[in-house]
């Protein structure tokens, strides 16, 4: 049950690859400027994580779905998995955005 929470995050962006390869929303559709938005978002939240963790203010929790693997005091393996997933859903989801609203349109 260790991995549990990893598997589900990478389940969910493997998931989140399928969708974005179907209708070309991010990496199949400019696969440079992904990647250099994902590396950015997750490089910023990863520094997030690692201020609050020397500030005290994050503290990892215990549960049995985690594989207890830590790369650095009070930061999990999942976190970095998840800060990616959230990185490349942010970028899945302005595309979709991006070609439901016209550009230069503007509505009031």
């Amino acid at each position: 049950m260790g991995l549990l929470y990893l598997g589900f995050v990478v389940v969910s962006t493997v998931c989140m690859g399928l969708v974005d390869h179907r209708w070309r929303l991010a990496l199949f559709d400019r696969p440079a400027r992904t990647l250099a938005v994902v590396a950015a978002g997750s490089s910023l939240f990863l520094v997030w994580d690692l201020v609050a963790i020397e500030s005290g203010m994050y503290v990892r929790g215990e549960s049995p779905a985690m594989t207890g693997i830590e790369l650095l005091p009070e930061l999990p393996v999942e976190e970095i998995f998840f800060i990616v997933f959230l990185s490349y859903l942010t970028c899945v989801l302005h595309g979709l955005f991006s070609s439901l609203i016209p550009r230069g349109e503007v509505t009031s």
